[in-house]
């Protein structure tokens, strides 16, 4: 896919890996719409995507600036840890729908609200769109920290996968894709360490654009090429490495 002149809208990219990504498309020549809880500026839509209807609602406006959707990133996420064999806290369990909400709810609401318009810019041949999610190697295997999180990106994995069915039958031209990503140096993961080191937004932001060049199904990013080759061939051990991870 070339991305000179997509019009792109990606959650969750006012700071980390989200601000790296818009930067690193514009520079490609995208034109790039973006959306956060402290978003500011023309191309930026300010929203919390726990709240339902805000997904919807920053595709509208996206569309609205854009004039259109060629390539939509979910991006946004959040982690918590959540201690749910310590009893009903109303702390914890509020933080686990805020994930639920963020991690999985928006990217359902996102890929409906935005569908149509993606179908619209590639109505037919080679796939000119892509809908593309990122998730985690925790998709495939969860660290016990994070249980809630780890279900979240699990079931966008899935849901990806079901996406890919429908876009064949549907609309062959919007590409559905995976991007699986390592531990990456934000401020949601400050003072957090893993079985590999962390890489930078712009490493992430990076490799999200060769993925989106290149079109592959999945893409997997630094160590969890790794992790996830570990975990076809001994998935006792790959399991192991990411439980406490």
């Amino acid at each position: 896919m070339n991305l000179s002149s997509k019009r792109v809208l990606v959650t969750g990219g006012t700071g980390g890996i989200g601000l790296a990504l818009a930067d690193a498309l514009t520079a490609l020549g995208a034109t790039v719409v973006t959306c956060g809880r402290s978003a500011a500026g023309p191309l930026a839509v300010r929203a919390d995507l726990a709240v339902p209807g805000e997904a919807a609602r920053v595709v509208a406006e996206a569309v609205e600036r854009l004039g259109g959707l060629d390539v939509v990133v979910a991006n946004a996420g959040v982690q918590y840890p959540t201690p749910l064999t310590l009893g009903p806290d109303p702390e914890v369990l509020g933080r686990a729908r805020q994930e639920i909400g963020v991690n999985l709810a928006s990217v359902v609401e996102l890929a409906a609200a935005a569908w149509p318009h993606l179908a619209a810019a590639a109505p037919g041949g080679p796939p000119r769109a892509a809908f593309v999610a990122v998730t985690s190697a925790l998709a495939y295997a969860p660290k016990q920290s994070a249980p809630v999180y780890c279900a979240t990106k699990a079931a966008v994995h899935i849901l990806l996968e079901s996406l890919r069915h429908q876009a064949r039958s549907t609309s062959p031209g919007v590409r559905v894709q995976e991007v699986v990503l390592p531990l990456v140096d934000t401020a949601m993961t400050a003072g957090r360490e893993g079985p590999t080191r962390k890489i930078g937004p712009a490493e992430a932001a990076d490799a999200i654009v060769r993925g989106l060049v290149r079109g592959r199904p999945v893409v997997a990013v630094g160590a969890t090429r790794a992790l996830l080759a570990l975990l076809r061939l001994a998935p006792p051990v790959g399991r192991r490495v990411l439980r406490d991870g």
